[in-house]
């Protein structure tokens, strides 16, 4: 896996998860920052934190990433197994202040560069609740398509949701 090394909005860097990450990202995950925008069963331990990134350092075709500023993660993001084709690419913006500033479009860019370069896959596809409209207008402004509303897809919070499908191919 390459370590993304340029700077993105606010000095932010996209690096290779490392164990040092992992009780940065579980507070992340459990200060209830993206609890309602994320499909994750929270909360996660530490454990299964490190297992999880053991297995993706693996398999190399699926990578995990912090995103950081100077030494602290703000968030986190990856490509993973899909659920249709390609590459399912997550992410999670934990601190507020990193929101709506351009970081979050920085990091799928990137990844999206790492999954039709590096990796050479044709196809990168996540899924978005479809009340969420300031991730679904960062997606669109980085080349995404809207593909499927899957109705009733994830049981988060006591209620079955929906969700939509997006994705984009390499050029």
């Amino acid at each position: 896996m390459a370590r993304i090394s340029k700077a993105g909005p606010l000095g932010v860097r996209i690096v290779p998860r490392t164990e040092r990450h992992l009780p940065e990202i579980q507070h992340g995950f459990d200060s209830g920052a993206v609890s309602a925008t994320t499909v994750y069963h929270l909360p996660r331990s530490l454990s299964v934190a490190s297992a999880t990134l053991a297995q993706s350092k693996r398999r190399r075709d699926r990578p995990l990433y912090s995103i950081v500023a100077g030494r602290r993660v703000v968030g986190v993001c990856s490509l993973r197994a899909p659920l249709f084709a390609g590459v399912e690419l997550t992410i999670a913006i934990f601190d507020p202040a990193y929101r709506g500033a351009g970081v979050g479009a920085f990091a799928v860019r990137t990844l999206c560069d790492t999954a039709f370069g590096e990796l050479r896959i044709g196809r990168v596809e996540l899924g978005v609740y479809p009340d969420n409209l300031a991730a679904i207008k960062c997606y669109e402004r980085c080349g995404f398509a809207r593909e499927a509303l899957l109705r009733r897809f994830v049981y988060h919070d006591g209620a079955w949701r929906d969700l939509l499908w997006m994705a984009k191919t390499s050029a």
